[in-house]
């Protein structure tokens, strides 16, 4: 049974109290005070879900604290946390914010140097790590950190070293316990005077060229990005909310921590990527958030699911996603809905609709938004025909993840929606997108130079292009830098012909190449348990390991996709050639951990398949 959390002794704040004057820790606070004996996140043990209350969890981020005072942190320090999703992450996050030193969370994925170029550059003092493997990465280039004391281990049985460099979790909880009596008066006296400007994470973007830069976001950043998207999207402590992606990314921080401070609502956190669609089904979020990527492979997942049904079953479904198209264009277009077909939807959902929801343990979800990058229409079209209405976000990290959004009941599919409260936006002569307000960041840590670089005075430049309708709806064309010139001088945004090539669930990913060159090719990779799972639906007698990118049931298809996405392509837009890649791109290589392309990486990797394309001899 799907434990749900309970009301709490005092209502939510409003949105002017969520930023008025206040910080993290401050709202921290007040949740363990209020709500001390109420669950404030949830773990996965065997099938159920294990709660820990505020109480639990205020205790022992104190005890963390005052390991951390103990171990000599300063205010503005900075400490590391290199680990997945769990509930040690916020303990040691909502510790390092009340002794008033900085978070500097590391994405899992990360390889050993690129873990020692983040720690470096932080000049982390203390590191959090979740595992052996991660231990080990730190361990392999800790002779290049020299400002790392301490490691400590969150797994269960890890062994104190013999040097007393790596601890265990349990053995930093002792410690602080153990501290409390010297620095417990000290502790509190730090929680009390964070400030609204003291630096509440550093934040290294995942970058799809060169190396991250540390954004330095405030308390007043995140508050006033909460306060904005808490004026149109209700938020309570009753929510549910999964975490799932990277904590490492602003999106996830967010989603799943800052906003449980602000509004005390529980967090499930999954058990990896891969059990995501278990645990929806399983917890229900009332919020979910994802990126275009998952998206698109829930609604590939879907459609494949119905490519397999037949007859009069088939002909139903079809019928019902047919009416919910037509009821959710009517909608966002502010166009009257008869009785007859608000009679025919209320069958269509009754009897498929609702049903293809809870498959995806989406049912109860009041608000689902999509955001980091773009998404194809054509995904948001399905997704609002079966009555999930997928709001889309705009923001990156040096502007707390949101400038604009669409609103709910106000949606306007193609667009990124208008500009949260708050918040201004406007375009430059170039269509390049600035942002001004209380979101926008305090600077790169030690990097002026790209500070100033990125400052138009008051105004972010996001290297981002875009436009506005005459609604006042903000629609990304692409992004500045990654804008392909043809040798013809013909300019041409990837981003949008790489949406539409991925809208089909054949495909993993897809890269477009142009620049200074005659015509547009793309490189594309394959979904294996798709591939297989469409050449048996048509009989193929290829062993499940043989359906692969030379497939000629798989590469005819294929071929018909791209065909079809250059009928929608202005001449110089359209993909004259392609290669399918033996291998997907995966997280770390290809791609950066929100599962974007990694250009540069994939241009220098893929040379010769691209040099391929354009040879006159193909």
């Amino acid at each position: 049974m799907t434990p749900s959390a309970l009301a709490g002794h005092s209502p939510a704040p409003s949105p002017a109290a969520v930023a008025r004057g206040t910080t993290l820790v401050a709202h921290f606070r007040r949740q363990v005070s209020e709500r001390a004996d109420r669950p404030a996140m949830y773990l996965r043990v065997g099938e159920r879900w294990a709660p820990i209350t505020w109480r639990q969890y205020g205790d022992a981020a104190k005890r963390i604290s005052a390991f951390l005072l103990d171990e000599g942190v300063e205010i503005g320090g900075h400490v590391a946390i290199w680990a997945s999703n769990r509930p040690e992450w916020h303990i040691a996050d909502a510790a390092i914010l009340s002794v008033r030193a900085r978070p500097v969370p590391v994405y899992l994925t990360f390889s050993a140097d690129q873990g020692a170029y983040v720690l470096g550059h932080a000049g982390a003092t203390v590191v959090f790590v979740d595992s052996a493997s991660v231990l080990a990465k730190v361990l392999a280039v800790r002779s290049e950190l020299p400002a790392l004391r301490r490691i400590v281990v969150m797994e269960d049985g890890e062994p104190i070293s013999s040097d007393g460099v790596v601890l265990s979790w349990t053995e930093a909880l002792r410690r602080g316990q153990a501290a409390t009596a010297t620095h417990g008066a000290e502790v509190e006296r730090r929680m009390a005077s964070v400030l609204p400007e003291d630096v509440a994470t550093l934040i290294y973007t995942s970058g799809t060229t060169g190396p991250p830069k540390a954004v330095k976001l405030t308390h007043r950043n995140v508050l006033a990005a909460a306060a904005a998207v808490a004026s149109f999207v209700p938020a309570s402590a009753e929510d549910r909310v999964i975490s799932y992606l990277p904590l490492a990314h602003i999106a996830e921080r967010a989603n799943s921590e800052f906003r449980q401070y602000i509004f005390g609502s529980p967090v499930y956190f999954a058990v990896g990527m891969e059990r995501l669609s278990e645990h929806l089904r399983d917890m229900r979020p009332t919020l979910f958030f994802a990126v275009p990527r998952i998206w698109e492979k829930m609604a590939a997942g879907v459609h494949a699911q119905l490519d397999r049904q037949k007859g009069p079953r088939r002909w139903l479904t079809s019928w019902a996603l047919a009416v919910g198209d037509d009821i959710a264009q009517r909608a966002a277009g502010g166009q009257s809905i008869s009785r007859v077909l608000a009679r025919r939807h209320r069958a269509a959902d009754r009897l498929v609709l609702l049903k293809l929801r809870q498959a995806l343990g989406l049912d109860q979800a009041n608000v689902v938004a999509s955001g980091a990058a773009p998404i194809a229409p054509e995904v948001l079209r399905f997704f609002a025909s079966m009555g999930l209405v997928v709001l889309e976000v705009y923001g990156q990290t040096e502007n707390t993840g949101i400038a604009t959004m669409n609103r709910p009941g106000q949606a306007r599919i193609g667009t990124v929606g208008t500009p949260v409260p708050g918040v201004d936006v406007r375009t430059a002569a170039d269509g390049e997108i600035q942002v001004r307000g209380d979101v926008v960041f305090a600077g790169y840590h030690n990097d002026d130079a790209a500070t100033a670089e990125t400052m138009d005075g008051e105004w972010l430049c996001t290297g981002d292009v875009g436009e506005f309708d005459a609604d006042g709806y903000l629609r990304i064309t692409d992004r500045k830098k990654d804008l392909i010139i043809t040798a013809g001088g013909k300019n041409i945004a990837p981003s949008n012909i790489e949406s539409a090539l991925k809208h089909h669930r054949l495909i993993s990913n897809a890269m477009v190449i142009g620049d200074r060159r005659p015509f547009v090719s793309a490189l594309i990779t394959l979904d294996p348990g798709e591939a297989a799972a469409y050449a048996e639906e048509r009989g193929v007698s290829e062993p499940a390991g043989a359906v692969n990118a030379q497939s000629a049931v798989v590469r005819e298809e294929i071929q018909h996709h791209v065909d079809e996405v250059n009928r929608h392509l202005s001449n110089v837009e359209a993909v004259k050639r392609w290669t399918l890649l033996d291998n997907d791109f995966t997280v770390g290589d290809e791609l950066t951990p929100t599962l974007k392309v990694k250009r540069k990486v994939v241009l220098e990797k893929y040379a010769a398949e691209i040099e391929a394309n354009y040879s006159l001899t193909k």
